[in-house]
């Protein structure tokens, strides 16, 4: 069952500031502008926020509140704000009973007014808001008031909502793939299949950095948090927990998940044109190659070069050249489909693996895509670059990924000494 937020926001991209101060108002005004492309409304007493809430139809993605202002000092603008809009408040004093009022009126987080370092603090927590609208946390507990606990407190946060009163129905929306879950927080005590049980079914198919999950038990203390731990859990929480405790884990642990699928794209693609990279090719490829050999099919391999890369960057300068590769990487990306992979080989080089296409059609399909590439003009400023490019092409079925690369690369070489902007294959 999955639980939508924010259904009636007509303004998005707006962001409320309630601060009495008008050097810090402004320095917030212009750090949601210029970090995160928002648009803030600002008022400096809670008179003036109250009027425009109450006559305006304007909605707000979340807002910046000051907690103590000159005509209401006792935080009245966040029992006035907090519980229609997701709120962050400014405070100048820390405190466990300001902690404990503050958490009751459903706020998104504190951020101690000590130094204007804060600031980035609070950007960062609306960057995480707008993140979260397209972020997916399935809670599984069996009881209906223990999710509905934890719903009202992501809520909060922009995130999406799914629930699952069992393990066998956590699966069901988890193999469903029409969304993809960001985080399982899953309860201890489930009927037919308990928590732990579920992260190990969990593991079978989704890694810890895939598919981060907290354990959740108000009972078994340590014994518990160590056997989630050991069955494939990312985290643990004791119920009762503190709010603050259950954003700090939810959050660390979608955040960690994004690091390493960051770093997991940065590491397989070309930062220049985003396409795989040499090492993805070698990763990926031999399990393409493998899965046509193991289901009967053909491939073909595919050498393409850009002709006089080096004399484009002598002539027009190194930009243009880079203008020119992604240009060719762009065209490339439109005439494959995903189950063929196209890589980024070298400077103005690329490797195409074909495994959805037809044989008999592959010279006269790579003819199509090396005319419609000498026919592409490319701009850089005023100046029009022409381009040609080079094909070697390989649809012998060979014993190993690595033999067809070397004969598309041998006939990428005849290509280029041919004569250039042509193409030169090995066929069955």
């Amino acid at each position: 069952m999955k639980k939508k937020i924010n259904k009636c926001l007509t303004h998005p991209n707006k962001v409320l500031i309630v601060e009495d101060s008008l050097t810090f108002s402004g320095i917030l005004k212009r750090s949601v502008s210029e970090k995160l492309d928002l648009e803030s409304e600002v008022f400096r007493c809670y008179a003036d926020a109250k009027d425009y809430l109450e006559n305006s139809q304007c909605e707000f993605f979340s807002a910046l509140l000051d907690l103590n202002l000159p005509d209401a000092p006792d935080g009245e603008i966040v029992d006035l704000v907090a519980k229609q809009i997701p709120s962050i408040v400014f405070t100048g004093e820390v405190s466990d009973d300001l902690r404990d009022r503050m958490w009751a009126k459903r706020i998104v987080d504190y951020v101690p007014k000590d130094n204007l370092g804060n600031i980035d603090h609070v950007i960062g927590l609306v960057n995480r808001l707008q993140k979260n609208i397209s972020t997916n946390v399935l809670i599984v507990d069996a009881s209906a008031t223990n999710r509905e606990l934890c719903r009202n407190l992501l809520e909060v946060w922009h995130i999406n909502i799914f629930e699952a009163k069992d393990g066998f129905e956590a699966l069901k929306i988890i193999n469903n793939g029409n969304d993809k879950i960001s985080l399982v927080i899953v309860d201890h005590d489930l009927p037919g299949m308990d928590g732990p049980t579920l992260v190990k079914e969990l593991r079978r198919n989704f890694s810890k950095a895939h598919l981060p999950i907290i354990g959740l038990s108000g009972v078994g203390g340590a014994t518990i948090s160590a056997y989630f731990l050991k069955s494939g859990a990312n985290d643990y929480i004791h119920k009762p927990f503190l709010t603050e405790e259950f954003y700090c884990r939810v959050t660390q642990n979608i955040e960690n998940s994004e690091y390493i699928s960051m770093i997991k794209h940065l590491s397989d693609h070309d930062s220049l044109t985003s396409l795989y990279n040499r090492r993805s090719l070698f990763q990926y490829g031999e399990k393409i190659f493998a899965q046509q050999r193991r289901l009967g099919t053909d491939m073909a391999v595919a050498m393409v070069d850009i002709d006089f890369l080096k004399e484009c960057n002598e002539t027009y300068g190194h930009s243009a050249g880079d203008e020119v590769v992604k240009n060719v990487a762009a065209l490339l990306t439109e005439k494959f489909s995903k189950r063929d992979f196209v890589c980024r080989y070298s400077g103005g080089e690329f490797c195409i693996l074909c495994s959805d296409i037809e044989l008999d059609d592959v010279v006269d399909f790579f003819e199509q895509i090396r005319s419609e590439i000498e026919m592409h003009a490319i701009y850089v400023g005023t100046k029009e670059v022409s381009i040609t490019v080079s094909i070697g092409l390989c649809s012998k079925q060979l014993g190993s990924l690595t033999e067809m690369i070397a004969v598309a690369d041998e006939q990428l070489y005849a290509a280029k000494k041919g004569g250039r902007n042509m193409i030169c294959y090995s066929g069955m």
